[in-house]
Parts: C-alpha cells; structure tokens; sequence
C-alpha cells in the first residue's frame, strides 16, 4: 500500500513537471517560425487496460498543453492524440508519452506494475 502511494505521488510530481514542460514548448512554438510546427494525430497501442488506468492517462495527455486525447477504442486497445507539434518522428513522441504518462500510472494502479521501459 505504501509503495503504490509514494508512486501515486511520484506520478502526480511527474505530471506536473510535464505539465511545466509542455508549457514552455508551446509558448515557443506559438512564438516561433509557424512553418517549423508538424501539428498530427499520433496512435498509440494501451498497456493501460481498466477504466481508472485508460481514464487517467487519456486526461492526463489532455492536461498537457500542446495535446489532446481525441478517441480511446471502445477495446482499450489503443488511443488517438493530437500533438501541436509532433516533432520529426511521430515514435518519439509515442514512446515518451508511454514511458512518462502511462508507465507510472501503472505503477500506482496494479499491484505488480510493469517494469521501468516495459511500457513502451
């Protein structure tokens, strides 16, 4: 009990500093060149797999300025996101939402979370 909620703690420190993060990003994206931003959808397969778990991540990339999470299949299979700017490789970016957001909230939510990278 207590390592998930020092994990739930962890998370929410996680979420915020990405929250502070993509901040900035978007301030300078707004700022900048408009020709360099690469707005898109981005898929991303769910380890996430219970209401609590797909919920909490789907808001948490919504509470992340600069992305909003736009389907969730009905299977929790996968999510849909749009990015104000997914960057030169749609991958990296699915890969470090999955590793920032979805992988700790997993660690908070199951008694036998993945291991650190499993996520990805």
């Amino acid at each position: 009990m207590l390592r998930r909620a020092l994990a739930f703690f962890l998370y929410l420190v996680i979420l915020a500093r990405e929250v502070c993060l993509a901040t900035w990003s978007v301030v300078k994206v707004v700022l900048g060149p408009m020709h360099s931003i690469r707005s898109g959808f981005v898929s991303m397969p769910l380890q996430a797999k219970t209401d609590l778990e797909v919920t909490v991540f789907a808001n948490s990339i919504t509470l992340t300025p600069g992305t909003i999470t736009v389907y969730i299949a009905p299977d929790y299979g996968f999510l849909v996101m749009h990015a104000i700017d997914i960057g030169e490789d749609p991958e990296d970016l699915r890969r470090a939402t999955k590793h920032v957001l979805e992988s700790n909230i997993l660690r908070w939510t199951r008694a036998n979370p993945p291991e650190r990278g499993a996520a990805s």
